[in-house]
């Protein structure tokens, strides 16, 4: 079971679907500490979000809201659960949709964003990620301070290099890479 890592919600469970891979709480620290100067009061996007842990995560820190998508109805229900147990629907919005189909539906800029889709991604359709990172631009979704997170396997031999973002960084955390990005 995972737990709320730090924040005002420090400890509080969080319900995960047996057949996801959530980001680890070495990942989920890795990011925070990262954004710790820039979450207070942040416009959060956690695309594939699982069981939600990430975002949930970023309300705790101090997040202003926090918007949820991901496609499976059974993510979904976990996410919608975790935000009532912890009283977030203030702070919360799901959406169940494919997450390039939601992007092109989303308003407003984010703050932050983390990508942290299925590992079978990169196996089937390397390119769907190249075009999520696009979409984020394409779409007005983020701008020159938004900070862009995405996790993917060590195994991927995706170019981390997309038109329009400046690649700051690649970290290993056991059998993924966090990598980050900026609006050029």
């Amino acid at each position: 079971m995972l737990r709320i890592l730090s924040g005002s919600l420090k400890g509080q469970k969080i319900l995960t679907p047996k057949d996801i891979r959530p980001a680890t709480s070495t990942v989920r620290d890795a990011i925070f500490n990262i954004v710790s100067s820039q979450i207070e009061d942040a416009n959060f996007l956690d695309l594939f979000s699982g069981s939600g842990a990430i975002g949930l995560e970023a309300i705790s820190r101090g997040a202003k809201f926090a918007t949820f998508v991901d496609k499976s109805p059974v993510s979904v229900r976990f996410i919608k659960k975790n935000i009532k147990n912890l009283n977030l629907e203030a702070f919360a919005k799901v959406i169940p949709l494919d997450v390039n189909l939601a992007l092109k539906r989303l308003p407003g800029i984010f703050d932050i964003v983390t990508i942290d889709p299925p590992f079978i991604i990169y196996e089937k359709n390397p390119l769907y990620i190249n075009n999520t990172l696009t979409y984020l631009i394409t779409q007005n979704l983020i701008d020159k301070n938004s900070c862009i997170f995405l996790e993917e396997p060590t195994y991927s031999k995706r170019d981390p290099s997309i038109e329009g973002f400046f690649f700051k960084n690649k970290r290993k955390y056991g059998s993924c890479y966090l990598l980050e990005y900026f609006l050029k």
